[in-house]
């Protein structure tokens, strides 16, 4: 039975390549990208032999500890797991729970992380050449290892796959952006471990407390008795199989409660809340316009991307070494409200079954596009103005305020203008409601991702009058160019949000039977 699941993943992954050249593309380019990394893994564990026992020790045990923790936060951040196959699916078959579980192992195994992590923690045995009794050691640990990232990746995703509500999605939002500052804070650190004393000593401090953890312990068995500590590093194996053991467990558990009660696909709420729909006046557009503000505001799908306008300008200070009193920093807002703009690209593609109700009413596509582009202008404006407000502030040109206002609203408004375009004609796979917000979903494909980038080429290159007059304002100087920016760019902007709505809006009408066609085909409805 098992091994009928595991065919059933090649099937399946195999009829979606046939079925897309595109998918087929990003499929031949993520094997290649893994080959490569492979590659120079492997590489540098073979060299890194001849530096002495020490380094071996450091460089494995922090390396495996980093991919365990890797494999733990993919589910959260990135979607790391293969969610073609899951344990909902296989609870209608006659398979037990263990061998639900073995499936889910074996498939988590086999795909292109599994592969690459396998192979990479094999080639770690040439690391430990010189030392015969670690190589004997590791052959049976480096499989531990390997095993350990994927039962603590399964885990992850079942405890955020089923649905932990607000709290579940603020840990997988944090989790994010604590993701996306990794370089500033590791930076931090680094700068602590060297005021406090030699980095050196505190990296053999830091590789010696790793060991000792569930995600490291593992790793620094071999190192340990090819050093003659044979009683730490029978410790560290009991606390490596402990650790095993505990993920099972909690996995199973999960594993359980999905096969008897699978989880609800809902918005969340309680019923007869009206929230902002009671709160909006009449109207076609004012009710669709209450419906995308309850989306943005209260769907993490959506309430995610907010995050990174507050995140990228703190990598932007970063990446200028923390100089932020430049006019280049002002405009740190600019980029993340381009981006921002077109999250709603593929608009009707997260309201799922809800859209069969859109069109039901009857709604004129031009109030469609309409209320979706102020739903998202009402979330997304307010937190870009009070960013743009913060970099002015710490770069202290007030008098550029006006011009970076210009720039940030403008690429919004260009974004949310194209969108209510492409959101008439596009409709991709997208999580559904009450599903892990990064969850990676079967068939998507290589095309979305290169039209995503077209639509921000186009964005940028539409905003780029306002960014020629605040330019003009950064070299020149004088209040009247940064006026002219802010003018020009909500000038722009609005013509191309109000174009969109109309555009989009003659383009809805026609295809909205067959975007409810296409959003049931790519949801399974």
């Amino acid at each position: 039975m098992v091994a009928t699941v595991l065919r059933l993943r090649y099937r399946i992954l195999g009829n979606m390549l046939l079925r897309s050249p595109w998918q087929l593309v990003g499929f031949v380019l993520g094997a290649m990208g893994a080959s490569g990394g492979l590659f120079v893994v492997a590489l540098g564990l073979a060299l890194i032999g001849a530096s002495g026992l020490d380094a071996v020790r450091g460089v494995v045990t922090i390396g495996g500890a980093l991919l365990v923790v890797g494999w733990s936060v993919a589910p959260l951040i990135a979607g790391g797991v293969d969610t073609t196959i899951e344990a909902e699916q296989l609870a209608p078959f006659p398979m037990t729970t263990r061998q639900v579980m073995l499936a889910l192992t074996l498939v988590g195994l086999c795909g292109i992380p599994g592969i690459a992590t396998t192979l990479g923690a094999a080639s770690a045995l040439a690391a430990w050449a010189r030392w015969p009794v670690a190589v004997l050691v590791a052959v049976v640990c480096l499989p531990l290892g390997v095993l350990t990232c994927v039962l603590a990746s399964r885990t992850v995703a079942s405890f955020s796959g089923r649905g932990r509500g607000r709290i579940g999605n603020a840990i997988a939002l944090i989790a994010f952006a604590a993701l996306v500052l990794a370089g500033p804070i590791l930076t931090g650190l680094l700068g602590l471990l060297g005021e406090a004393s030699a980095i050196a000593d505190r990296i053999g401090l830091v590789v010696a407390g790793t060991s000792w953890t569930p995600v490291g312990a593992v790793w620094a068995v071999p190192g340990d008795l090819a050093a003659g500590a044979y009683a730490e590093g029978l410790v560290k194996l009991l606390i490596a199989l402990a650790t095993l053991a505990a993920l099972w467990l909690l996995w199973r558990r999960n594993v359980v409660a999905a096969s008897v009660a699978p989880r609800r696909r809902s918005a969340g709420g309680r019923a007869g809340r009206l929230g902002w729909i009671g709160l909006a006046p009449t109207g076609a557009a004012a009710a669709s316009w209450a419906r995308s503000l309850s989306y943005w505001l209260g769907d993490p799908r959506y309430s995610r991307n907010l995050v990174i306008v507050a995140v990228l300008p703190v990598l932007f200070a970063f990446a200028l070494g923390w100089h932020v009193q430049t006019p280049l920093f002002a405009f740190a807002v600019v980029v993340p409200a381009l981006l921002l703009g077109l999250v709603p690209y593929t608009d009707v593609s997260y309201d799922g079954s809800a859209f069969a109700t859109v069109l039901a009413t009857s709604i004129r596509g031009r109030d469609d596009r309409a209320g979706r582009l102020l739903g998202a202008l009402s979330a997304s404006a307010p937190l870009v103005v009070v960013v743009a407000v913060a970099t002015v502030a710490l770069s202290g040109r007030w008098d550029l305020l006006p011009a970076v206002l210009g720039c940030a609203l403008g690429a919004l408004l260009a974004g949310l203008g194209i969108c209510a375009v492409t959101s008439a004609y596009i409709v991709t796979p997208v999580p559904a409601s009450g599903d892990n917000v990064f969850k990676r979903v079967p068939g998507q494909s290589a095309w979305v991702g290169f039209a995503l980038m077209g639509f921000t080429a186009l964005a940028a290159v539409l905003t780029a009058p306002a960014i020629a007059l605040a330019a003009v304002a950064v070299f020149v100087g004088g209040a009247l160019w940064s006026w002219l920016a802010l003018v020009v760019g909500l000038v722009v902007g609005g013509a191309l949000a109000m174009g969109g709505v109309v555009l989009g809006g003659r383009i809805f009408d026609r295809t909205g039977p067959l975007l409810l066609a296409r959003v049931r085909a790519t949801a399974g409805y």
